[in-house]
C-alpha cells in the first residue's frame, strides 16, 4: 500500500513538473522548440523549484502593473469634454466598448448615436444622430 501512495505522490509530481513546462511552452510560443532544461537556462535558474518561484514573482509583478493600469484607466475615463448640455461626457477607452454602448442604445432606448475620438485623451465619446 506504501509503495502505491509514493507511486502516486511521484507520478503527481512529474505531472506538475511536465505541466509548467508545457504551460511555458504555450503560453510563449517563441520557447515551444526549447528542451526543459533549455528552457531552465533561457530564464538562467538551475531547477524547477526555481522556475517556479521566478514565475511566481512575475505574476505577482504583473498583478501590480494590471492594478496600475486599472488606475491609469480610470483617471482616462475622466473628460474635461462636454456634452450639450453642459455635463461632462463619458470617455469609453476603446472604439469595441463604444460601439457595445451604441448598439445597447439604440436596442433598449432606441436612441441612435455615433462615436468620435476624443480630440484631448486616447478614447471614444458617443454622440446623438
Amino acid at each position: 500500500m506504501s509503495l502505491k501512495k509514493s507511486l502516486r505522490s511521484f507520478k503527481k509530481k512529474l505531472h506538475h513538473q511536465s505541466h509548467t513546462y508545457a504551460t511555458i511552452r504555450r503560453v510563449y510560443p517563441h520557447l515551444e522548440t526549447l528542451s526543459n532544461e533549455e528552457i531552465l537556462d533561457y530564464y538562467q535558474v538551475k531547477n524547477l523549484q526555481e522556475l517556479e518561484k521566478h514565475i511566481e514573482h512575475i505574476k505577482v509583478v504583473l498583478k501590480n502593473k494590471l492594478k496600475s493600469y486599472k488606475e491609469e484607466l480610470k483617471a482616462l475615463d475622466t473628460c474635461f469634454c462636454l456634452d450639450a448640455q453642459g455635463d461632462f461626457k463619458y470617455l469609453y477607452p476603446t472604439k469595441k466598448e463604444a460601439e457595445a454602448q451604441i448598439a445597447y442604445s439604440l436596442k433598449t432606448k432606441r436612441i441612435k448615436l455615433t462615436l468620435y475620438p476624443c480630440p484631448y485623451h486616447a478614447g471614444w465619446h458617443l454622440s446623438r444622430i
